[in-house]
């Protein structure tokens, strides 16, 4: 069986053996929009094309979780009634539209690095606002019944981790809920794969592509916080489902947005072989025993 989605897909040429670094890819040619933050290790792209994906993933993975909040989550705290609610790296915003849809007497906060969110189609709920986890937040101390982040992997060193959630932990309330949800991309013993090369790319920047198992160990190391939910999910990609179809779309989408890194390593540097590359992902996903997983905790501030 597969351990990943991504790994029924090899590279069948180009050597896997050079690691990748940040030359390898400011020298790529791609018409793609990137991150330019200077102490951003996020290397998927900031544009409209990368916006709508995310927010295609989105409600893939709301419909695994089966909502936006874990249940630990909605039982502590009381969305109907109205809360404070923080979302750290919002992107577009799909998250928080959405949780306006289903809770709309809180008030939502959303940060991030760059500006993304439709200003014509902000609720009055929403305010938008400058926001880099891994340096001091613009809010006070205690300021958030709920604090949401999400999707980091790509984005964080292995060594900012803990202090990204010690950060999103000060703005929370005692009392209050914070809830991390991650990809775990695991990998099979073979260096040709997809994945492989993903997880070269993180390394190559100090990630880990597996800190989605690390999450409750991070959160727990913090005396203020206790976990109350732990939720390891996965989805057979070859089941038909609604959600597989959507994973499989998120799939083919996020890969297109990692061929200006990794396609020059596994030979594919034209639009025509990469077309033809994610055309043959996407069979492999629907016809092997391939799986998507996730990890997602919740714990209280005390």
């Amino acid at each position: 069986m597969k351990d990943s989605a991504a790994d029924v897909t090899t590279a069948a040429t180009g050597s896997t053996t050079n690691v990748l670094t940040e030359e390898h890819v400011s020298s790529l040619r791609s018409k793609r929009d990137f991150h330019t933050h200077q102490t951003s290790t996020y290397w998927l792209p900031k544009d409209e094309e990368e916006q709508h994906r995310l927010t295609g993933q989105h409600f893939a993975v709301k419909e695994l979780y089966e909502g936006n909040v874990l249940t630990s989550v909605k039982e502590t705290l009381d969305f109907e009634k109205g809360i404070s609610v923080l979302d750290v790296g919002c992107g577009a915003g799909s998250w928080i539209m959405d949780m306006i849809i289903d809770y709309p007497n809180c008030t939502y906060e959303g940060c991030d690095m760059v500006q993304v969110t439709n200003s014509n189609v902000t609720p009055s709920q929403f305010h938008w606002s400058y926001g880099n986890v891994i340096e001091k937040l613009d809010y006070p101390d205690n300021t958030f019944d709920f604090v949401h982040m999400r999707l980091f992997i790509l984005a964080l060193r292995e060594s900012e981790w803990p202090i990204a959630i010690k950060e999103i932990l000060r703005v929370t309330k005692p009392g209050g809920v914070i809830q991390l949800l991650e990809f775990d991309l695991k990998v099979v013993d073979d260096s040709g794969s997809l994945i492989a090369l993903v997880h070269m790319a993180c390394r190559a920047r100090g990630q880990d592509p597996r800190i989605a198992l690390q999450l409750e160990k991070l959160v727990a190391a913090n005396e203020n916080a206790k976990v109350i939910q732990t939720d390891y999910r996965s989805i057979d990609m070859t089941s038909n489902t609604s959600a597989a179809k959507k994973f499989l779309w998120d799939w083919r989408e996020g890969v297109k947005s990692m061929l200006p890194v990794l396609g020059p390593k596994i030979g594919l540097e034209t639009e025509r072989v990469q077309e033809e590359f994610l055309q043959e992902l996407c069979e492999g996903l629907v016809t092997s025993e391939a799986y998507t997983y996730m990890n997602a905790i919740a714990a209280q501030k005390i």
